[in-house]
């Protein structure tokens, strides 16, 4: 294999074989980057079943992104051959550390601490690793990484016929079945080793058995073979004894808990375990004094051992404290929620309204249209007296000695500060158009004016003075003067006005006659910060790259080191997010936007004759045009964000949502007839056409048509044989109903000021939207088109129920009409009947493809609603700022400098 080609990844090395493949080292030769290669086994290929669960499986893993996991980049099938790449892990596995001998205490609750995190980061988005064991984790200079994240579950078959010696790890049936056995047995949880159903506490167990191991050099269950390994698994315990002395006691009753064989009386939550650890790590235990003699002595000699056990007591306390101190200097970053009251919501979502003061000890929020303080070390926040008058105010940032705060007033249009405290608000500087960032250092701030460039202005007020201006078409946004005073770093957004995914950060030195320098192109809000990096936003998460200030140049490339961190309004470019002096991040939770940060949108049904809507269990986002699936398991939906793109959901809530999409804005995603794949309108090759791709994710997505200058396509309808997929093309005010034909590629247009077609669950007829009476008309003809046709109602984007019975439309704004459809034994309808669609999305119906679908159950609607909005069955989502302390410790783990 060694020096061929996978696709276009080179093969390179070979690092090792197991029972899930050889694993090779390779080069991505389009992105220049050295990946692992784990060929999937032969047996692979003959089952396509297996294979296909497998895709779907490494889906869901590909959504992990932490620090602490390896991560999946993708599958690849090339040759006849499938595999899987990978992020390329180098170091030693912690299997062969513990050859060497026990682990130091510090050391091994250090990288338990990080096993810890990465289980966390997993559990939360619903993986079971079910395979944790040394072997699958790596040590490079003292960062964890754990690999083969699920994939136990991936790999498994559902054959019944269960070899137990494949090596090294068994596998058996359906992963959550009955019967499974996935797993290496010394690792196995005991439900596990039973083939029962598993869940995170099966790798709470596996944990334990890695952390008693790390301690001991020895396996907490051991056996000459399998069946002995497995019955130490079931009926004894560890032998505890082999625990090394000086070890914390809360530490061994963690252990205890962790290796609890019923499930129930198990540690059952990583979240809890990462935090016992870090308080072990930072605050140890005292070792317990020697006893004290009691026999009568006189009293200068009883006191003699008790001071003797006092001064052997604070003796061991001290070398426990030297013992257990954190590896390094800074604590460990440590992670919690500042949550709003019930009557809060951030307000002026569209600019930034959070900030972090310099030292870390206070956050500012805009809600309820005024400034809110929170001392870190405080239960609740406090409202700013003096800012409840100022009916806006936007983009809060600290002075440079956290005591006062600078904002924008709406009430005058102008800069003003105030002091922590409250009181008066000093006025600055006019600014007409409200701030695009602004930031505040050695007592000069500086703002963005979008067109009009970048000002500063003292810190005791004064008239501003433009120090950047931009291009025609430009704007400016979330400047920073540099440590020195010499030189700006800022945010441009070009001619594209509101694609802020293309908006390029600058570099420019304030000397006289100086020209701005690119240093990224695709991003926003950057900021320096004292570790030597510039962290910036893109697409909802953070990245940083290391930077010379000096020089004034990066070096190296971008690595995420945020993910999930909210945009606002598409206008602006803000991100909610503020970094501290001392390493402390903010940020609030997004990752997606569109619409108010305070009322997020989820996806609901809707009874035709019931008021309110009944929320699905997914997580709030920016949801738009949903379509359920032919087999009416899974629903196709896009966002409307900075950055569109569309989504896979389950229905039945068994696995998190899925992006489909990378690449350009996508759009108004539309199922093939057979459920396999979904066609979405994307401009990711410049021009604004339609696109496919497998629903499952694999492989890249196809073009179907292609869009002239000025114009876009919208996919509306596939025939139910596949052949055929109509669609809208929009231009300015003009819109026409075209057809493409899969079999010859022929693209025709069938009517004029018309669109928005939808064809019959028989592929009979196509009903569709035409104006050319002078007003919307819901038109039904039959296909293949004869020159008839039927109008039906005035109205807006039709589409028919799932037998063919019924056609809706939309007569206006949240309303829905049902017309009930006869085309045999000729084409014939009934009276229209409207009902509200009060509480769901609802678009223009003149110009905007259907914002809803029909239900599984084909008597409910589906769309999408807001989140925050009162329902018969849900609450308000909770409002939050996140908070970590000690950031720079991951930040600097995760992008050396």
């Amino acid at each position: 294999m060694i020096g061929t080609r996978l696709a276009h990844y080179e093969i390179t090395a070979h690092l090792g074989s197991g029972g899930m493949g050889d694993v090779y080292q390779a080069t991505d030769t389009k992105l220049g980057r050295r990946v692992a290669i784990k060929l999937l086994p032969a047996a692979f290929a003959a089952d396509a079943e297996r294979l296909s669960r497998f895709r779907r499986e490494a889906q869901a893993l590909a959504a992990l992104n932490h620090f602490n996991i390896a991560q999946i980049y993708g599958i690849e099938d090339a040759g006849g051959t499938s595999c899987i790449v990978m992020e390329l892990v180098e170091g030693e596995t912690l299997q062969a550390r513990i050859q060497h001998g026990p682990i130091a205490i510090a050391e091994a609750l250090a990288i338990a601490k990080q096993i810890a995190e990465a289980l966390e980061a997993a559990h939360e988005k619903g993986v079971i690793h079910r395979d944790l064991k040394p072997g699958n984790i790596m040590l490079a200079d003292g960062k964890v990484k754990v690999l083969d994240f699920g994939l136990a579950k991936a790999y498994d078959t559902p054959s019944a016929n269960t070899d137990l010696a494949h090596s090294p790890t068994l596998t058996g049936m359906a992963a959550t079945s009955a019967g499974v056995i996935l797993g290496t047995a010394a690792y196995m949880s005991p439900e596990q080793a039973k083939g029962r159903a598993v869940d995170r506490r099966t790798d709470i167990f596996a944990f334990g058995c890695v952390l008693y191991e790390m301690l001991t050099a020895k396996r907490a269950f051991d056996g000459e073979d399998v069946t002995d390994i497995l019955g130490a698994v079931l009926r004894v315990e560890p032998d505890w004894s082999q625990l090394p002395d000086g070890l914390p006691s809360g530490v061994r009753r963690l252990l205890r808990l962790c290796l609890e064989k019923n499930p129930k009386n198990r540690r059952s939550d990583a979240t809890d375990i990462r935090l016992d650890l870090e308080h072990f790590l930072n605050e140890p235990a005292t070792a317990a004094p020697a006893p004290i003699e009691i026999a009568k002595r006189p009293s200068w000699a009883r006191a003699v051992p008790v001071v003797s056990a006092l001064v052997l007591g604070a003796i061991l306390s001290g070398a426990a404290v030297w013992n257990l101190r954190p590896a390094t200097a800074p604590g460990a970053a440590v992670r919690f929620a500042v949550t709003l009251p019930q009557d809060q919501s951030f307000s002026n979502t569209g600019r930034k309204f959070v900030a972090v003061s310099p030292d870390g000890s206070a956050v500012a929020y805009a809600a309820n249209q005024r400034l809110y303080i929170r001392q870190l070390s405080e239960p609740e926040a406090r409202p700013v007296p003096g800012t409840d008058t100022l009916q806006a105010v936007l983009n809060p940032v600290f002075s440079p000695d956290s005591r006062s705060i600078a904002f924008w007033a709406g009430s005058d249009r102008t800069l003003k500060k105030i002091a922590v405290s409250g009181g008066a608000a000093v006025t600055l500087s006019p600014a007409a158009t409200p701030v695009f960032g602004l930031s505040w250092s050695d007592g000069v701030l500086v703002f963005g004016q979008d067109a009009g460039g970048i000002y500063r202005v003292s810190e005791n007020g004064g008239k501003p003075e433009r120090i950047v201006s931009v291009k025609d078409n430009e704007g400016a946004h979330g400047p920073q003067i540099l440590p020195g005073g010499k030189a700006i770093l800022y945010t441009v957004r070009g001619a594209a006005g509101n694609d802020w995914d293309k908006a390029q950060i600058f570099v420019q030195s304030l000397e006289p006659g100086s020209s701005p320098q690119l240093l990224i192109d695709g991003g926003r809000e950057a900021r320096f910060v004292s570790t030597g990096h510039i962290v910036y936003a893109y697409q909802g998460t953070l990245f940083a790259i290391p930077f010379d200030v000096n020089e004034l140049k990066t070096s190296g490339g971008p690595t995420p080191v945020v993910e999930g961190v909210r945009n606002s309004g598409a206008t602006t470019g803000a991100s909610q997010f503020s970094i501290a002096d001392n390493g402390t991040l903010i940020y609030v939770p997004g990752p997606l936007s569109g619409g108010s940060v305070g009322a997020p949108r989820t996806l609901a049904y809707r009874d035709r004759s019931v008021n309110g809507v009944e929320r699905l269990k997914v997580p709030p986002r920016a949801y738009s045009h949903p379509r359920v699936s032919p087999d009416g398991m899974r629903v196709a939906v896009s966002t409307d964000d900075d950055k569109p793109d569309v989504w896979i959901i389950d229905l039945a809530g068994t696995s998190a949502p899925r992006q489909l999409t990378l690449g350009g804005n996508s759009r108004i995603p539309v199922w093939s007839a057979d459920g396999l794949r979904v066609a979405f309108r994307s401009n990711r090759e410049g021009d604004d056409s339609i696109f496919w791709q497998k629903a499952d994710g694999t492989g890249a997505a196809e073009r179907l048509t292609k869009a002239e200058t000025g114009t876009f396509h919208v996919p509306s309808s596939w025939s139910p044989d596949g052949k055929y997929l109509a669609y809208t093309a929009v231009k300015g005010s003009d819109y026409t109903w075209r057809i493409l034909s899969l079999a010859d590629k022929k693209d025709v247009v069938v009517a004029e000021r018309a669109g928005l077609p939808e064809f019959s669950p028989d592929g009979r007829w196509v009903a569709y939207q035409s104006d050319e009476i002078g007003q919307r008309q819901i038109f039904v003809q039959p296909f293949p088109v004869t020159g008839a046709r039927y109008p039906v109602v005035p109205g807006g984007h039709p589409f028919w129920s799932s037998d063919g019975s019924e056609l809706f439309y939309n007569p206006r704004a949240q309303q829905i009409g049902v017309v009930r459809i006869n085309t045999r034994p000729t084409f014939s309808f009934g009276e229209p009947v409207v009902f509200s669609t009060a509480g769901l999305q609802s678009k223009n119906p003149a110009t905007n493809p259907r914002v809803w679908d029909i239900a599984p159950d084909r008597k409910r609607l589906i769309g999408v609603t807001e989140a925050t909005e009162s329902t018969t069955t849900s609450e308000a989502p909770t409002l939050q700022i996140d908070v970590v302390l000690n950031w720079f410790t991951d930040l600097k783990a995760r992008v050396p400098n």
